[in-house]
């Protein structure tokens, strides 16, 4: 009798010492933690992929040391008497026309380049202007893009100036600092451009940029 007692003493106290279990879904710290990774992480990883798309953007060319690192392209350019060939200035590499093309050229100041045959510096005065692109060579982005309408306009009381975008600043032009060649300024298609005159029977410049080379036409 006296063990029959004391199991069941035993019994009601293991009974009181159980407490219930809650079977609800965890969503406190271990939920939150998971938000959490989400969320920074995410962030981060956007971070990431911004800057590596901005590298990429900025490459808008290969990159050179001279001419010779740059590879020319198959396809001929218009109006140019012989094929395309190629320079390099400021470390990225353009597509040219013979004759003044196959040089490596740096950017001395905004309106200075020394190239393989010396230092040119350009002239002051810009044309007033309006010309239509027609793409060549490579992808233009935009506002560059095939038959858009872009403004050439002088500064007013100082060198240069602006080209001009639905109402924009689309780039700029710095000077001729050769007979028939333009130094140009166009973010959008990675830097710095050579423009050479082409002898047509309209006004027509080939714009030599990182990104892509187009014609410009009617712009004297």
């Amino acid at each position: 009798m006296r063990q029959l007692v004391f199991i069941l003493c035993c019994t009601t106290l293991a009974c009181q010492c159980l407490q219930p279990v809650d079977e609800r879904p965890d969503a406190g710290p271990r939920d939150a933690g998971l938000s959490t990774d989400a969320g920074p992480g995410d962030a981060g990883a956007g971070l990431d992929a911004g800057l590596f798309d901005a590298g990429v953007r900025l490459d808008a060319g290969v990159e050179c040391v001279t001419a010779n690192d740059c590879t020319s392209p198959v396809r001929a350019l218009p109006f140019c008497s012989g094929g395309p060939v190629m320079s390099c200035v400021n470390s990225r590499c353009l597509v040219e026309c013979p004759g003044p093309g196959s040089r490596t050229c740096r950017s001395t100041s905004d309106r200075c380049v020394d190239c393989d045959a010396g230092m040119q510096c350009g002239s002051c005065a810009a044309p007033a202007c309006t010309f239509a692109v027609r793409v060549v060579e490579g992808t233009c982005p935009a506002p560059f893009l095939p038959d858009s309408q872009h403004r050439l306009q002088p500064f007013s009381g100082r060198c240069g100036g602006g080209i001009q975008f639905d109402g924009g600043l689309s780039g700029l032009w710095l000077g001729q600092f050769e007979p028939g060649t333009v130094l140009l300024d166009l973010p959008e298609l990675g830097g710095t451009c050579f423009g050479k005159d082409l002898a047509t029977g309209v006004p027509r410049t080939l714009v030599s940029c990182p990104a892509c080379t187009f014609i410009a036409e009617g712009c004297e």
